[in-house]
């Protein structure tokens, strides 16, 4: 294993060190939780729960069962869960897919979203284009 992830064989989790770089694809079996300001150059795909840490980069795409994107993270490429998508304050995503529900938090940029459940915006984003059927609530910031 890669001397930056540590794994937690009772929770089935990979825990990524802060700051870390990863420069190839990266595929775990289990939930990941990512340190902040880490960088992947490529795509990562993670069989279960991912929790992308404050200012992450990815510069590929993610699959994930669900997601939880922090804070100032940025993906340039494509996000995808199976369940829930959520996209934490000034997140900055390229495109957002997820077969459930998405939550997204103020100050997100989204070039491109779908949700087969619900998408919900919170406070002021930038949506630039959501895929049709996409059942859209609006709320006020909490």
């Amino acid at each position: 294993m890669i001397r930056f992830i540590k794994y937690h064989p009772r929770s089935n989790t990979y825990v990524i060190e802060k700051r870390a770089f990863l420069e190839e694809d990266l595929t775990l079996d289990g939930n990941v939780i990512v340190g902040q300001e880490v960088k992947f150059w490529k795509n990562l795909t993670v069989t279960g729960r991912l929790e992308l840490g404050k200012g992450s980069i990815v510069q590929g795409n993610i699959k994930a069962r669900s997601a939880l994107v922090g804070s100032e993270a940025k993906i340039l490429g494509n996000i995808e869960t199976v369940s829930e998508l959520i996209l934490l304050d000034k997140a900055k995503i390229n495109a957002a897919t997820s077969q459930g529900d998405i939550r997204v938090r103020p100050g997100c940029i989204i070039n491109a979203i779908k949700a087969d459940g619900t998408l919900e915006l919170i406070g002021k984003v930038i949506v630039r284009k959501v895929e049709p059927l996409t059942k859209v609530v609006i709320r006020a910031e909490e």
